[in-house]
């Protein structure tokens, strides 16, 4: 059942030009969401009826953390909101990451827009995590990951706060050890990741970026090829209803 809430703004800061963080009292969501999943909210001007999904980056005691990009109405409409505004939501929703067994290494690597879903999922893999990010320029809430006691590592393409180059490019330099890894990011990044853990026969999870309408997986809008192992044919599923979290070793990359 997909409920809907209505929650006040407890606080919203400009990280960087155009990227806002806004955390949320959402005490409904809080006690249940996990890492990997997602929100709908919904524009304040009634006009705008499409709700935009924004993964969840830190779930707190009573709230919840989102950082989203201004790229249109919807986003440009949060980003006018203030402290104690109210924002209607829909959610959790969404698969959800599985954490490694005691005693496992994990990789955690992130890129854009798509670090912030892995920042809650930082906070609670037990044992140890070696983290890899990569920016376009600038980094952002790369501190958040280091508050969590994580080794991180930075790339961006501009060498801006560390290695210049891709994320995975930094991960091929560094050679982590890794039992488990885990992703979030742009389509090419992801599919570079899943093939590089492949050859190295490591396990990937990957929460996928697909543009999401509905949420709920009735518009078929964000449907990905996925093909299951031992299985002679693949299938559509839908990122916000069967994802967004999948193996990177079951995602038809190149179909």
């Amino acid at each position: 059942m997909n409920t809907y809430y209505k929650a006040a703004i407890r606080n919203q800061k400009e990280l960087m030009p155009g990227i806002w963080k806004m955390e949320l009292e959402a005490p409904e969501i809080a006690h249940s969401a996990r890492p990997g999943q997602f929100i709908q909210m919904y524009p304040p001007d009634e006009r705008n009826l499409l709700a935009r999904p924004i993964s969840l980056a830190a779930i707190h005691g009573e709230s919840v953390e989102v950082v989203y990009r201004v790229v249109g109405k919807g986003t440009e409409q949060f980003s006018r909101l203030r402290d104690n505004d109210t924002v209607r939501l829909m959610g959790p929703l969404g698969d959800v990451f599985t954490l490694p067994e005691a005693g496992e290494r994990s990789v955690i690597i992130g890129g854009g827009l798509g670090i912030p879903p892995l920042l809650e999922l930082s906070k609670r893999i037990p044992g140890e995590a070696e983290v890899f990010l990569g920016y376009a320029d600038a980094p952002f809430i790369d501190g958040d990951f280091r508050g969590h006691g994580r080794k991180v590592h930075v790339a961006s393409q501009t060498g801006n706060g560390g290695f210049r180059g891709t994320v995975l490019e930094l991960v091929e330099t560094i050679a982590p050890l890794a039992d488990r890894v885990y992703a979030c990011g742009p389509r090419q990044m992801l599919q570079a990741v899943a093939e590089w853990a492949e050859r190295q026969g490591i396990p990937v999870q990957v929460s996928m970026e697909e543009r999401m309408a509905c949420g709920i997986g009735a518009c078929l809008g964000c449907a990905v090829k996925i093909q299951k192992p031992g299985e002679k044919d693949w299938q559509y599923l839908r990122v916000c209803r069967d994802g967004p979290v999948f193996s990177g070793r079951e995602v038809v990359w190149n179909g």
